[in-house]
């Protein structure tokens, strides 16, 4: 309690770690959105395979393995292969879980996540072209209905696209 107050040092700061960690931090959470996109459990253990410059990608792997839950990573120097599976884009590199993927479950599953999202963006359409709702309604729920809509219509375009690349 009577010791001072630690002062910043900006000496100390370290652009580039911080750019590393950036990265880390940017591959991991792709990989963790993919695992959602295709509905695997994060106790399931998948491999990985990521685009991109092997010498700047080789030091990530065990950090990689280890937060995204992955089996092992495999650093492709080429194009990746042609499968079904969802590709996540982080700045010059691409990933892919490889997961056998059934085509007609995954298809139906999308599909049905299609007419749900449907439903929701009608829904919160019909509130917001009620010009009742929204000149009664409190201005925040307003504004939480039509992020409402633009978060469903998102998820709405990632779903055709998806749907687009299994047909």
């Amino acid at each position: 309690m009577l010791a001072r107050y630690p002062e910043p040092q900006p000496e100390k700061l370290d652009e580039a770690a911080e750019r590393e960690i950036a990265l880390l931090k940017d591959l991991t959470n792709a990989c963790r959105t993919l695992r959602a996109e295709m509905n695997v459990a994060p106790s399931q253990k998948l491999p990985l395979l990521i685009q991109g410059e092997r010498a700047r990608l080789a030091p990530f792997v065990p950090y990689l393995t280890a937060l995204a839950r992955l089996s092992e990573v495999v650093i492709v120097e080429g194009a990746l292969p042609a499968a079904g599976a969802p590709v996540s884009i982080v700045g010059d590199y691409r990933l892919m879980l490889k997961i056998e993927v059934n085509m007609s479950a995954e298809r139906e599953r999308l599909h049905k996540e299609r007419l749900r999202l449907e439903a929701e963006i009608a829904k919160a359409r019909g509130r917001l072209d009620n010009p009742g709702f929204v000149e009664r309604a409190p201005p925040l729920i307003v504004a939480q209905e039509k992020e409402r809509l633009a978060r469903f219509a998102a998820t709405l375009e990632k779903v055709n696209e998806q749907l687009q690349r299994l047909a």
